[in-house]
């Protein structure tokens, strides 16, 4: 059910970020121990996504789960991407993503 969710918030996040004009590059790309949700390319950045979806406000707002600790491992991992596919200018994003009465309400953070 959990990993439900989180795919379901992955291909939202997905859809989303490709209506703004990003391109969506890889996802749940596994590197340095982590796992990276969406990897996507902005204008001339690249921007490491991490999603995360919740169907209440009971353990909080989706955005806080993402701990100093999880950014520091996706950063991590983004280091070992850019070392792969070139360097650029890159970038961490979260879009949280509440689904509440059937209606997605997506918040997306850039440059966390």
């Amino acid at each position: 059910m959990r990993k439900q969710l989180g795919q379901q918030g992955e291909q939202l996040a997905a859809r989303y970020l490709t209506q703004l004009g990003y391109r969506v590059l890889a996802r749940n790309v596994r590197l340095m121990g982590c796992e990276i949700d969406l990897v996507a390319q902005d204008g001339k950045e690249i921007a490491f996504v991490e999603v995360k979806t919740r169907r209440s406000r009971a353990a909080g707002y989706p955005e806080t789960s993402v701990t100093p600790t999880k950014l520091a491992h996706i950063e991590r991992a983004a280091e070992g991407w850019m070392q792969k596919h070139g360097a650029a200018p890159w970038r961490v994003d979260v879009v949280a993503i509440e689904l509440q009465d059937g209606e997605p309400d997506i918040t997306h953070f850039v440059g966390v």
